[in-house]
């Protein structure tokens, strides 16, 4: 090495130091920056010397100093990918349980009055309505009047169910758009790193930016994320980051979402259906054109069918379109609202059918207008079809004229004091009715109360397990988080021990130069003066 050579490695040493302490100082000051990695200096030894013809066997090197080669982030990929999975479960159990804590707010009525207290205010009246009260105004407008208590709470939870059904939609399509521009978010993030990687430009604040995404969109999707090279010609190469949705059905990747700069849009195929699919878009270029592969055509994606799908997107979608066991097709486990509609539809049409034929037929069937005084039906649909459901159900316009009553005994030549048909009607409450979904399916088998208990009980039972199993992955995923703060959060104590050891050893690297000073100052001014 030169005369002058050690004063390289003493300056390549300070330069390196004071570099490494530049970055603990960003570490520190980025201690609470969400999306953050901690970062560090790449160094390598510098060595100038090599082999030659007449290079002496007898002349050695220290070498040449410290070099940089660059900054690091410190990442672990492989926890990156296990919490990503992992937030995908999260994000689904944490929607299907936020959908079922709105539907619960509607169908329970434990420790209130709700439609389970007036069924039993109901039968009450009905008992009122005895031998000595047989045929009495009063007692027959307090049956009423608890019955039309009874629709009118069935109107309210058929109403309340729709509410959470159009804020739920409105919040879906918004989710969907989120997913949809966070996509377009990462692509153009891809394209300025594109660019700065041409450059030689690391841009570690903005894969920082693009981590954040990748975090936030694998818990509305589960996705695959690979990141390979772009070869550019000349031998050059930089990165290219692919994301594909995964295919729940097969566990592997299936629609391409991003391919470098290149992403596909994602949207609701058809608002007005009430399917809610979702379709994945062509893959285009930033200019909108369609991405051709290899063999010309256009990469392949679609519509996002059931079971394809995982995360929170589907298990809204879910929500909305659950029914159960009242789907037609038998394939639905989801008990969505529709589910919890259709079973309010079918306790009060099963309910309304059961009184009117109490009041209009006799035991054996027979009708009993024209011969019974007051025969008719009690209940009838609000918007003057002959479906009744849970929010058109009401009393009808016949009983609260009058025309209309309880019919007390089907014998036309009993008494004043007959309560046959009363005790009919007591007998209804307790009566175990069949209720059936699909075609071919049985929901439940027991009274009124009953199946209401039993619609609790089926949301109760969800929401326990979806409950239990968010909480596993929550706390899998903040295990996994912990642990991925662990290899790229900032660490204060760890840093501060690098701001020592840099700082010592930028100090040592300028007492080299000192002494390098000092020793050539001897050389130069110090020797060869003797017998001047």
């Amino acid at each position: 090495m030169a005369t002058f050579g050690e004063f390289v490695i003493a300056s390549s040493g300070m330069m390196s130091s004071q570099m490494a302490l530049n970055i603990t100082g960003q570490n520190i000051s980025n201690i609470n920056t969400a999306g953050y990695t901690r970062r560090s200096l790449d160094q390598a030894t510098f060595i100038l010397n090599g082999s030659g013809l007449y290079r002496s066997s007898n002349t050695v090197s220290a070498g040449a100093g410290v070099m940089m080669q660059g900054i690091s982030q410190l990442r672990d990929p492989y926890l990156d990918i296990r919490f990503r999975n992992e937030m995908s479960s999260v994000g689904s159990t944490d929607a299907l349980l936020g959908g079922m804590e709105q539907i619960q707010q509607v169908i329970n009525d434990v420790n209130k009055n709700g439609i389970t207290t007036q069924f039993k205010d109901l039968l009450n009246m009905f008992g009122k309505l005895d031998a000595n009260n047989v045929g009495t105004k009063e007692f027959d407008t307090l049956v009423r009047n608890s019955a039309e208590s009874l629709c009118q709470l069935l109107n309210q939870a058929a109403s309340k169910l729709q509410g959470v059904m159009d804020n739920y939609e409105t919040k879906y399509k918004e989710e969907v758009d989120v997913v949809d521009t966070l996509i377009q978010n990462i692509r153009k993030i891809n394209e300025q790193i594109r660019k700065a990687d041409i450059s030689g430009d690391q841009s570690l604040e903005l894969r920082d930016q693009r981590n954040l995404m990748l975090d936030e969109l694998s818990q509305y999707m589960k996705v695959d994320i690979t990141y390979g090279t772009e070869k550019l010609g000349t031998g050059v190469e930089i990165e290219k980051l692919t994301i594909k949705m995964v295919d729940n059905s097969t566990n592997k990747p299936g629609y391409t979402l991003i391919d470098g700069v290149n992403s596909a849009s994602i949207s609701i195929k058809d608002p007005d259906n009430q399917d809610f699919t979702i379709v994945v878009g062509e893959l285009q270029d930033k200019n909108g054109n369609t991405v051709l592969d290899e063999q010309g055509q256009p990469i392949a994606n679609g519509d996002v069918v059931d079971g394809m799908g995982y995360g929170s997107i589907e298990s809204m979608r879910q929500i909305l379109t659950g029914q159960g066991t009242f789907n037609p097709n038998n394939t639905d486990e989801t008990c969505g609202i529709r589910y919890y509609m259709q079973s309010l539809d079918a306790l009060a049409q099963k309910f309304a059918e059961a009184m009117n034929d109490l009041n209009t037929n006799d035991p054996n069937g027979n009708p009993m207008a024209g011969t019974i005084a007051g025969a008719g039906n009690l209940f009838a649909a609000n918007d003057g079809t002959a479906n009744i459901t849970a929010s058109n159900i009401c009393i009808s316009e016949d009983w609260r004229n009058g025309t209309v009553e309880i019919v007390t005994s089907t014998n036309k030549n009993s008494g004043s004091t007959a309560n046959d048909n009363i005790s009919r009607f007591q007998d209804l409450f307790n009566k175990d009715f069949t209720f059936e979904g699909a075609p071919g399916t049985i929901i439940y088998k027991g009274n009124f109360e009953g199946f209401y208990a039993n619609m609790q009980a089926v949301l109760g039972s969800d929401m326990q397990a979806v409950s239990s199993m968010y909480d596993t992955y929550a706390t899998s995923a903040d295990e996994l988080n912990n642990s991925r703060d662990g290899v790229s959060g900032v660490d204060l104590n760890e840093e501060g021990v690098n701001m020592i050891q840099y700082q010592k050893a930028f100090a040592a690297s300028c007492r080299m130069m000192t002494a390098l000073d000092e020793l050539m100052d001897k050389v130069i001014n110090g020797m060869g003066v003797v017998g001047r």
